[in-house]
């Protein structure tokens, strides 16, 4: 009596020798742009950080396989526009980034403050309040809509920066008044790269310069981009469902990131 297919490890050598001659499709890769932002996303980890964990779970349930690049932000953006990423992540959905793309639900909150030296007496209720003081910035980044409309407006006096650590270098040494970050990226650069001496003479202004939640943004216009949009989504609303979005959230402000995975309790 012969034994069916589906149960001999025969199928499994034939499996093999159909992938070694090219007759199984490979799975298929989502190409996603990012950038160096501990906790979110760490360059240094085999898996990418947390939010990588949790994108890449979210793509193999729905079948895909993700390679993540690591590339200045606005140059990101570029490639995204150039059709040479499928994705880039993790941004805020703003007003000017939905000229070129078309945003992922909700991943997790972020928090962006004002970072400042504690020797400085500083106190803000309104944007035009930040007018006297000299900010450093992030090439590539959002601040939230008040802040990005007063800097194009030349309301403000911005320092720009391709990397992401001059700012706080900056602000350290006392060159610069202020610097917008996210609030869990920001504490996790002090403690990365400052002496403890250093990071006592850092705070944040409790006000928030603005929250909202960070996404995937996919390339505007392009029918396989937004049919991978709507895949990512679907399968993104049962983990939610699940409850890992508030197990991460939790976990980057109050935990260890690093040991989070999706479906853990």
């Amino acid at each position: 009596m012969s034994v069916p297919l589906r149960r001999s490890p025969l199928r499994w050598l034939l499996l093999a020798a159909l992938a070694l001659a090219g007759l199984v499709a490979a799975e298929p890769v989502v190409r996603i742009g990012t950038g160096d932002w501990v906790p979110y996303v760490d360059q240094q980890r085999a898996d990418g950080g947390a939010l990588a964990r949790l994108v890449s779970a979210v793509f193999a349930a729905a079948g895909y396989r993700v390679e993540y690049s690591f590339y200045p932000w606005d140059r990101n953006v570029l490639m995204l526009q150039q059709g040479a990423l499928d994705a880039i992540m993790p941004y805020s959905c703003s007003p000017m980034r939905l000229d070129y793309g078309v945003c992922s639900e909700p991943l997790v909150r972020g928090e962006i403050v004002l970072f400042h030296r504690k020797d400085l007496p500083f106190d803000w209720q309104r944007i035009e309040d930040l007018g006297p003081y000299r900010v450093a910035t992030t090439l590539g980044y959002s601040y939230g809509p008040q802040f990005d409309q007063a800097q194009q407006a030349g309301q403000l006096q911005v320092e720009q920066n391709s990397k992401e650590d001059t700012a706080f270098r900056l602000l350290a040494l006392g060159r610069v008044d202020l610097h917008p970050q996210d609030r869990a990226v920001g504490y996790a650069m002090l403690r990365r790269l400052f002496s403890e001496r250093e990071r006592r003479a850092i705070t944040h202004h409790p006000r928030f310069l603005n929250t909202e939640p960070l996404r995937l943004l996919f390339r505007k216009g392009d029918p396989q981009a937004e049919a991978l949009l709507l895949r990512f989504n679907r399968e993104l609303a049962r983990f939610a469902e699940r409850g890992d979005l508030r197990s991460l959230q939790r976990a980057l402000y109050t935990g260890d990131p690093d040991r989070w995975r999706p479906g853990a309790p």
